[in-house]
């Protein structure tokens, strides 16, 4: 039975990691309307600050991770919403253009009122004289994930931009396997559809260790483009 979370909840979270053989930890608190598909966080590094990287790479791991707060329209049945009290993980490859990679496991459970988060992330290959080991990028341009079940679990698939400060964009692709702890007969699976973000870091102290970060997300079919053969 799918437990109801609140229209307000609060937001824990603890991520652990090495980029480019650099060991870090992250903690931050904050707080979602997840059916209004909007949230922030509070973000402070740990262990490993200032960050020798980039602190960009590890945001869509926050709150693109934090996909428990999305907006759903249209009737989509929320895969994540279903999963409580039980909670569901995800796993996650990002491949850039660079050649460089991450990969993240991450817990999301409900205790109470609040929704905590515990992250896994290994980083490799980031080249020294490129924007995110120069720390010269400016944030994620808005991102839409196109989402899909396989063999009972839901799928995900982004291409991502950062923005460098040169002008010019850094991309990379996001493939995403979202796993529910319910079997999958107990959820109602939702039909293909998009997922969009906009994640955005409105603060960042003068020492660079906290963040302050907040996104907004909605889930949709594709209205825009309208099918001649009744598609969503």
């Amino acid at each position: 039975m799918a437990s109801k979370i609140s229209d307000n909840v609060r937001i824990k979270l603890y991520m652990e990691g090495t980029v480019n053989n650099h060991h870090f930890m992250c903690e931050a608190e904050g707080e979602g309307k997840p059916y209004e598909g909007t949230q922030m966080e509070n973000i402070k590094v740990t262990k490993g600050g200032p960050l020798p990287f980039s602190f960009d790479i590890l945001t869509p791991n926050c709150q693109y991770g934090s996909v428990a707060i999305t907006k759903y329209t249209s009737g989509i049945p929320d895969y994540f919403k279903q999963s409580f009290p039980e909670g569901f993980t995800w796993e996650r490859t990002t491949i850039y253009e660079d050649g460089a990679y991450l990969t993240t496991q991450q817990e999301t459970k409900l205790d109470g009122n609040c929704l905590v988060y515990n992250i896994k992330i290994l980083g490799c290959n980031f080249p020294p004289n490129g924007p995110v080991m120069q720390k010269k990028t400016q944030g994620w341009e808005p991102c839409c994930e196109m989402r899909y079940t396989r063999d009972g679990v839901l799928c995900g698939q982004t291409l991502m931009a950062l923005k460098c400060a040169d002008g010019n964009h850094l991309t990379c692709h996001l493939r995403t396997t979202y796993r529910s702890k319910k079997a999958a007969k107990a959820l109602q699976m939702p039909p293909f559809h998009f997922s969009d973000h906009r994640p955005e870091i409105v603060k960042v102290s003068e020492n660079g260790t906290l963040f302050e970060q907040h996104e907004s997300s909605v889930a949709r079919y594709c209205q825009t483009c309208p099918s001649k053969l009744g598609h969503n």
